[in-house]
């Protein structure tokens, strides 16, 4: 008997400001000290950071009416949004659509879905130096019905595989590599996770931080 494939629900369709800072605080309560969830990405205590943000931000745009709180509303609101949408990647990841996983770590499921196949590894990854000390960016194609990306890294020989790390799952289909160290290169690949699992791996990208 083949095992149902269930799928992360976040939950971000008209969902208030209120509502997904307690999505969030649910989501950090019930992964802190989670053995099924060594390494939440992102981090509990940015996830922390950004829902006490929007919580802050509410607060004061609700007392003040003022355009400059709620500008900050609105770009908490986005950024939280966006962090929820990455923790929900990885947690998908982490729980290859196991049910009881999945609950373990906060998330509602959409129904069991029939996976449809593989989905086609990511393809023009590429890794660019940008303007500042250390730091490199990593874009690709988006890969349509893909759920999350998941991002390695290498700081050796990318044709050794004990050298490859996974770096973070993420919605987003470019990220900025910070904190590297110059004169050395890295590599990346990237892989889409569908409803059916991950695909293979995308080409390696590689640069050198400045």
């Amino acid at each position: 008997m083949i095992k149902p494939y269930y799928t992360v629900k976040l939950g971000h369709t008209r969902v208030t400001f209120e509502a997904l800072v307690d999505k969030v605080r649910t989501n950090i309560s019930r992964l802190t000290g989670n053995a099924s969830y060594p390494t939440p990405m992102p981090a509990l205590a940015t996830l922390t950071a950004a829902a006490d943000r929007l919580d802050a931000a509410v607060q004061a745009y609700d007392f003040s009416r003022s355009r400059l709180d709620k500008q900050e509303r609105d770009i908490a609101f986005a950024e939280l949004k966006g962090l929820h949408k990455d923790l929900g990647g990885y947690v998908q990841t982490v729980s290859n659509g196991d049910a009881e996983l999945i609950t373990s770590a906060g998330f509602e499921m959409e129904a069991g879905r029939k996976p449809l196949g593989l989905l086609p590894a990511p393809v023009d990854v590429r890794a660019t130096v940008r303007p500042y000390p250390g730091s490199l960016e990593v874009r690709f194609k988006g890969v349509r019905g893909r759920i999350a990306y998941r991002v390695e890294w290498c700081q050796g020989d990318p044709l050794l595989a004990d050298n490859w790390q996974l770096y973070t799952v993420t919605g987003k289909n470019r990220l900025i590599v910070d904190g590297l160290e110059s004169g050395k290169t890295y590599f990346f690949r990237v892989e889409a996770l569908g409803a059916a699992g991950l695909s293979p791996a995308s080409d390696i990208a590689s640069a050198k931080a400045a």
